[in-house]
């Protein structure tokens, strides 16, 4: 019985490490499903057409979300929504860079905001910060998947190569 409770401790402690993997992933998505939530509640306001942008992204993010959560104790990683998700985020903030820039927009794409040199640079800065945080994401979903992040070395010099 005791050698059953350690094995089973064993495989909890292997999964959740290799799981710990993806937390960057999670909260990054987190971040940008609360953002993209916000940005919904300030354009029902609105009624804008822009309104699909931001419902584009939650529908990605929590399909996203699903996916990493699927793969609590696989070996193997495939993560083509995640990727596609920090992809298309990465396209709504280059979208919504030129949409503040365009004439008489900024008021309708982001109404919290004053339609002034200073609301369009403080929108641009938001937005490329989030650009570079879906960048910096799809950097490390592709050493996830090569297996080449540092929390998969840890993991080996922990586990031992499981591949």
């Amino acid at each position: 019985m005791p050698k059953e409770k350690s094995d089973l401790k064993q495989e909890q402690s292997w999964k959740n490490n290799l799981f710990s993997r993806y937390m960057l992933f999670r909260y990054s998505l987190a971040l940008f499903f609360f953002a993209n939530l916000y940005w919904i509640m300030i354009l029902l306001y609105k009624q804008a057409i822009y309104l699909l942008l931001p419902i584009i992204m939650i529908i990605l993010i929590v399909i996203a979300c699903a996916e990493q959560f699927k793969l609590y104790g696989q070996k193997e990683v495939n993560i083509p929504w995640t990727k596609r998700a920090f992809k298309s985020q990465i396209l709504i903030n280059g979208l919504a860079i030129l949409i503040a820039m365009l004439p008489n927009q900024m008021s309708i794409a982001f109404p919290v905001f004053a339609d002034n040199l200073y609301g369009i640079l403080f929108v641009a800065i938001m937005q490329l910060l989030g650009a570079l945080i879906s960048f910096y994401n799809l950097k490390r979903a592709n050493r996830v998947e090569k297996n080449t992040d540092k929390f998969y070395y840890r993991f080996q010099q922990s586990f031992g190569d499981i591949l």
